[in-house]
């Protein structure tokens, strides 16, 4: 009888889901035909409206390629790349967590992982001797905590440990290794980042005394529903003291450190070069840093069809341009080339990055389904743009495809200012 009504239960919040989105969409149609009325007041009315909606209604508004009035593109344009922004700033605050309340941890992590859109994996921690998974039951009282704390309180009332360097972008529970200390006051945390001091080296060049350096690495990790495009700190941004309230001098302060960031990773080391102190230092007792990332924004879709004879076509989202140069038949395959600029890269298009290879792309047949990915290669780059040609080995015609192209519309630039104590020195 219980297994049925949890059943009946689960199947009613599902209607009423569905019934929330369906309305949803509707009002959103509603306002986009407001955005043509012929009172001006009427247009400003829903454009306001769309924009305090969130960007839950990104997916919902007309794409660039669709066919709309002049005045409800303009709108549409504006609204768009609105709600790109607030999402690309929302994506740097730390996502919180409320949750009160006894559970056992893996339904504690579910219920966090629900609340943030963090990927957390916990298998339990195994005893000795092939004993069964742990999956203590633990009292939690959080009110709009930040994920990193919650996370770290949580191992800490659990004995347990968390790795970030797994296969898939998520936070791993892992056991915890003997005698380690605890997780939070070891760390500092700031907006969706987690810091902590990992390693500390002290060097002396016995051949060059003025060559004496102490190096400290910390470990960097961001949610895993972040992608940075770049992590950096500027060492002239670096302020550090001993356990006396005397300033320790910094190495090389016109110097930037960078945090090594791949598609699939959520941490790295970050290396903060100082000049040794004195052998009557013991620690130091205060660091402060900011940490400059860049941020892209949810991406967005951009469809080319009747791509066979196209030539020139350009489609804007937000603060992106992609134009879709030309396609043509190149030996065995069709070479389609794209031509993509943002209004402000700032610095996300430097040769060493390569996330914007890792944008999705495809051919999409009549039925909706991606039937070819390619290959590429570069044809060229500028501050805030780059060419990218792709190739598809498609027989036949294109007649019946569409061209896809997945690409964040906005990419943005925010400071993390953090702060370690008490690192002894060796």
């Amino acid at each position: 009888m219980s297994g049925t009504l949890v059943l009946l239960g689960g199947l009613l919040l599902a209607q009423v889901h569905t019934a929330a989105n369906d309305d949803l969409k509707l009002e959103v149609r509603r306002l986009i035909r407001q955005l043509d009325a012929p009172q001006l007041a009427e247009r400003q009315a829903a454009e306001n409206r769309l924009i305090e909606m969130g960007p839950d209604i990104l997916d919902l508004l007309p794409e660039s390629s669709e066919r709309v009035s002049a005045e409800v593109a303009e709108r549409v344009a504006r609204i768009r790349q609105q709600l790109q922004h607030t999402m690309a700033e929302s994506a740097g605050r730390a996502s919180p967590v409320t949750l009160e309340g006894q559970w056992p941890l893996s339904e504690i992590l579910a219920k966090i992982e629900k609340q943030t859109g963090n990927k957390i994996v916990f298998r339990g921690s195994q005893q000795p001797e092939g004993s069964p998974a742990v999956d203590p039951k633990l009292n939690v009282d959080f009110d709009q905590r930040p994920f990193w704390e919650v996370v770290d309180r949580l191992m800490d009332q659990a004995e347990l440990g968390v790795y970030t360097y797994g296969q898939e972008k998520a936070v791993y529970v892992v056991p915890r290794p003997g005698r380690e200390s605890s997780r939070v006051a070891r760390a500092s945390y700031s907006g969706p980042f987690r810091f902590e001091p990992v390693m500390i080296h002290a060097q002396r060049d016995l051949r060059a005394p003025s060559n004496q350096l102490l190096r400290l690495v910390l470990e960097v990790c961001w949610e895993p529903r972040l992608a940075p495009v770049t992590l950096k700190q500027r060492m002239a941004d670096v302020e550090a003291f001993d356990e006396k309230g005397r300033p320790l001098e910094v190495d090389a302060p016109e110097a930037v450190s960078e945090v090594f960031v791949t598609p699939d990773s959520m941490g790295g080391e970050l290396e903060i070069p100082l000049k040794l102190p004195p052998r009557d230092v013991q620690q130091i007792a205060r660091l402060k840093g900011t940490l400059t990332a860049l941020l892209p924004s949810k991406a967005a879709a951009f469809r080319f069809d009747d791509i066979e004879h196209a030539k020139e076509v350009e489609q804007r989202v937000a603060g992106v341009t992609v134009t879709l140069e030309q396609v043509r038949k190149n030996r065995e395959a069709w070479e389609v080339r794209l031509r993509v600029r943002f209004d402000e890269a700032e610095g996300a298009l430097e040769s060493h990055l390569n996330w914007i290879y890792d944008n999705e792309v495809y051919l999409e047949d009549a039925d909706g389904k991606p039937v070819a990915r390619p290959t590429l290669e570069t044809t060229g780059q500028s501050e805030n743009g780059i060419g990218v040609a792709y190739y598809f080995g498609v027989d036949g015609p294109l007649d019946d495809y569409t061209f896809v192209y997945k690409t964040p519309a906005l990419i943005l630039s925010k400071a993390f200012e953090y702060e370690i104590r008490d690192v002894e020195l060796p």
